[in-house]
């Protein structure tokens, strides 16, 4: 009896967050869309990204098909944090933090805090991410990208962003966040090039497409993959 008794009260928590009514939201359009939930945490979403939000006494989740989400959470410990993505989970230990879903990989950038980050599963071992930190899962794979730096993170947010000679590859990092295919450079050269002026990171295909003409760089496509070289 005192068995089947803790088995139910574990489960509990686990049932009412079956149970309870998802709040829907969606970044339409092309758009950039900011939610405030309850507790105080934002939430902003771009990139076409979809999310429901579940919140019980015990838990707090978020799951995110497609797209980016940018969250700076208000911390609980008594409820945890949660985004899911198709192939990953992401646990809240307090932070501010950047999550990209695209079909076959989850990648996270840590602004402040720190997240868990792992795959879906009883059995899969997170690996912890701090301030500055990130990673990537890709399939089973999961691995550490190098650090970056936290102004750099999610700067779609603003949908529009002004450059000053910054170099093209720093405009197309930007731009790929939201992106569903790949952007590759295919030389240096290109990659060094000095980009000013305002650029919309909410439409990657449009503005790659003004900054070939701009810029006087081809574009072809290959596995899925935007490549971009010199004429």
């Amino acid at each position: 009896m005192l068995l089947i008794g803790a088995v139910a009260y574990q489960a509990k928590p686990v049932l009412e967050l079956h149970f309870a009514s998802p709040q829907e939201y969606a970044a339409e359009g092309g758009g950039v869309r900011k939610v405030s939930l309850p507790d105080g945490t934002r939430l902003t979403l771009a990139g076409g990204a979809k999310i429901e939000v579940r919140y019980t006494r015990h838990d707090r989740t978020v799951e995110l098909s497609r797209g980016a989400l940018y969250a700076h959470v208000t911390h609980d410990a008594r409820r945890p944090f949660r985004i899911n993505t198709p192939n990953a989970r992401i646990v809240d230990i307090g932070t501010s933090f950047e999550v990209l879903s695209k079909p076959g990989d989850t990648r996270v950038r840590v602004t402040s805090g720190v997240v868990d980050f792992g795959r879906n599963g009883w059995f899969s071992r997170p690996i912890r991410l701090k301030e500055k930190q990130a990673a990537i899962l890709e399939g089973a794979s999961l691995r550490r990208l190098a650090d970056v730096d936290p102004t750099a993170v999610a700067r779609w947010r603003n949908e529009w962003v002004e450059y000053k000679g910054a170099p093209l590859r720093q405009v197309i990092a930007d731009l790929e966040a939201l992106s569903l295919e790949r952007i590759e450079i295919a030389d240096d050269a290109l990659a060094k090039k000095p980009v000013s002026g305002r650029i919309r990171l909410s439409d990657p295909t449009g503005q790659i497409e003004n900054l070939a003409i701009t810029h006087d760089f081809r574009i072809h496509q290959a596995s899925g993959t935007f490549i971009l070289d010199s004429k």
